[in-house]
């Protein structure tokens, strides 16, 4: 069974299901609070973070249609969730299931568990990007390797070789996700956009120029990398 009849199946599945609807910025789940319920994406982006001691987020995901989350509590590994979860687009549909509902649909539907399984390896994957992406010791290689984790996370292609992020990032965004300054993400960003690497301007999405970007990657292999998250 394809990924898009897996899909249909799980759509509708959900579509029997209440939804919530959530305004950017708005918090879903607080960090250590029990869920009443598990959320998958209807429609918008998803922003689950962590703060620092200092009150500093730090992003650690986006999730985007039919996405589960939280999912260490959704499926027994944790009895809270681990992070906040906010509204990250303007507009956020999710649908509410309970928890043992869901997770036992799922566990039913071999092609559902399989589904469910890539997510997660291409989550562990992303994951391993950003830990790459924030080793590095430079500004502007922590902000490279970041925007080629989310132009295969999150990105789609326009045109041969150009890829447009789907997320509305702000300067303070890119300083959150690389852990630099404000000043200093703007910075790199406007030298990457003079190098040809990245087009951005106001009320435009940011968009990658592979070709460039690859150019500049210092990991051959990486630079290579063509997966899509």
């Amino acid at each position: 069974m394809s990924d898009q009849v897996a899909i249909s199946y799980l759509h509708a599945f959900l579509d029997r299901h209440p939804t919530r609807s959530y305004k950017k910025g708005e918090i879903i789940i607080f960090q250590g609070e029990a869920p009443r319920s598990a959320f998958i994406v209807k429609e918008g982006t998803v922003k689950a973070y962590n703060l620092s001691v200092g009150g500093d987020e730090k992003p650690v995901a986006f999730y985007s249609a039919d996405a589960i989350f939280p999912g260490p509590w959704v499926y027994g590994s944790a009895a809270n969730a681990i992070y906040y979860y906010e509204a990250f687009s303007s507009d956020v549909t999710l649908y509410t299931v309970a928890r043992e509902e869901l997770v036992d649909f799922i566990k039913k539907r071999p092609e559902l568990m399989y589904m469910e399984l890539q997510r997660y390896l291409k989550d562990q994957l992303g994951m391993s990007m950003r830990l790459n992406a924030l080793q590095h010791s430079r500004a502007s290689d922590k902000l490279l390797y970041t925007l080629h984790y989310l132009a295969l996370s999150n990105g789609k292609t326009v045109a041969p070789q150009e890829i447009e992020i789907g997320l509305d990032l702000t300067h303070q965004d890119f300083a959150n996700l690389t852990g630099l300054t404000r000043e200093t993400a703007a910075t790199e960003l406007n030298k990457l956009k003079h190098a040809g690497v990245i087009m951005y301007g106001k009320g435009m999405p940011y968009k990658l120029y592979l070709k460039k970007l690859m150019q500049v990657l210092n990991d051959q292999f990486i630079a290579d990398l063509s997966v899509k998250l």
